[in-house]
């Protein structure tokens, strides 16, 4: 059982620092993702988009077409990942019933946000729905960009029997050497687990494994690192960061607890060299702020993002770079309060934090040391 008391050991610090809006009314937006070279992308119920810095200093956006046979446009588009050549997209849809009562009764569940209240309603109409998922591939080498490849159909058809009948795909983690990407199947009941997928396009699109079963909750992001997959998910008492290291034949071994959140949900999540910032959307009665989270290597959290502004974070990515949109180390967020994109620049010392100066092997907390 996972101790409670470990979060309340010690109050985290006010990390301060400035808030700017990069764009905004992105439907339902969902995640955030970072190339190697600094292009920034976004996911939301109309699509996945561009950012780019305009001429005058503002930004603007670039949809990313979608050329996919089979793969409904009323889909929800969830958790991403990029290896520098490509882009991965993992998309979900419920089919509801045709009945008029039914419709009636519940508006598309595959438009609304994934907010806490939402995500009950979702949960509930996937135990009795089907849910259906897809990994699509875009070549980020290409112009103009789309999305071209379906890497994966999931679940399989009936009678694979590996997998569960129903699969919400949230987060995805790619691992170039085992040519492989990690899934977070976030659908409710025995089915939420991480699975493993194959990039080969020529390989089968049907096949994919369970790798992993994190132990009471729903994963959502991914992230891999060298020391295993992070992951993390939420229960119905708390949520939690968690790390799966690998065994020495790929295998998943015995996950291990970074740090939980007593009524708290995590969304997707980005890793540092001191540790990781993760996105609470809030607690799980729906009424309270979200924040952004910075724990330690050490698993203990060290610093607490809040503003007036930061209302319902469901995604955030650390900058490495200087663009035109950005500054090296600055948290980029993704906020469902009106489809933001927001950019938080903390104060010096956290900044150098989040880019491992200035931190020990256990990532402490940095304003402890001014």
């Amino acid at each position: 059982m996972i101790p409670l008391y470990t979060s309340l050991l010690s109050q985290p610090a006010t990390v301060g620092g400035s808030l700017r809006t990069l764009c905004s009314r992105i439907a339902s937006i969902d995640s955030l993702v970072l190339t190697p070279n600094q292009r920034l992308f976004v996911s939301g119920r109309d699509g996945v988009f561009e950012l780019l810095a305009s001429a005058d200093g503002s930004s603007r956006t670039e949809r990313v077409a979608f050329a996919v046979d089979g793969v409904p446009t009323d889909c929800m588009k969830n958790g991403m990942a990029t290896d520098g050549d490509f882009l991965y997209l993992a998309c979900a849809h419920l089919h509801q019933s045709d009945n008029p009562l039914v419709r009636t009764i519940l508006n598309d569940l595959n438009d609304v946000e994934q907010v806490a209240k939402c995500l009950l309603q979702l949960y509930m109409a996937a135990f009795r729905f089907r849910v259906e998922s897809w990994i699509l591939r875009c070549d980020l080498r290409r112009t103009p960009l789309a999305f071209t490849e379906r890497l994966a159909s999931l679940p399989p058809a009936p009678g694979d029997g590996e997998l569960a009948s129903n699969f919400l795909a949230n987060g995805l983690a790619i691992d170039p050497q085992r040519s492989c990407l990690y899934v977070a199947n976030s659908a409710p009941g025995l089915a939420a687990a991480i699975y493993r997928v194959a990039t080969d396009v020529a390989a089968d699109s049907t096949c994919c494994t369970l790798w992993h079963r994190p132990p009471g909750c729903k994963p959502n992001g991914l992230r891999l690192l060298e020391q295993g997959l992070c992951y993390t998910g939420n229960g119905v008492s708390s949520a939690v960061l968690g790390r799966v290291p690998f065994s020495p034949d790929g295998s998943a071994s015995t996950s291990e607890i970074i740090e939980i959140a007593p009524l708290r949900l995590f969304a997707h999540f980005d890793a540092v060299q001191p540790g990781f910032v993760v996105a609470e959307s809030g607690d799980t009665t729906g009424l309270q702020a979200g924040a952004l989270r910075l724990v330690s290597c050490a698993g203990r959290t060290i610093g607490m993002v809040r503003h007036a502004d930061l209302r319902r974070p469901c995604a955030v990515v650390v900058t490495h770079a200087d663009t035109g949109l950005f500054t090296a180390g600055e948290m980029l967020v993704a906020d469902r309060n009106d489809g933001r994109v927001l950019a938080f620049r903390p104060d010096e010392p956290w900044r150098q934090w989040l880019r491992g100066e200035n931190a020990d092997a256990r990532g402490t907390d940095p304003a402890a040391r001014q």
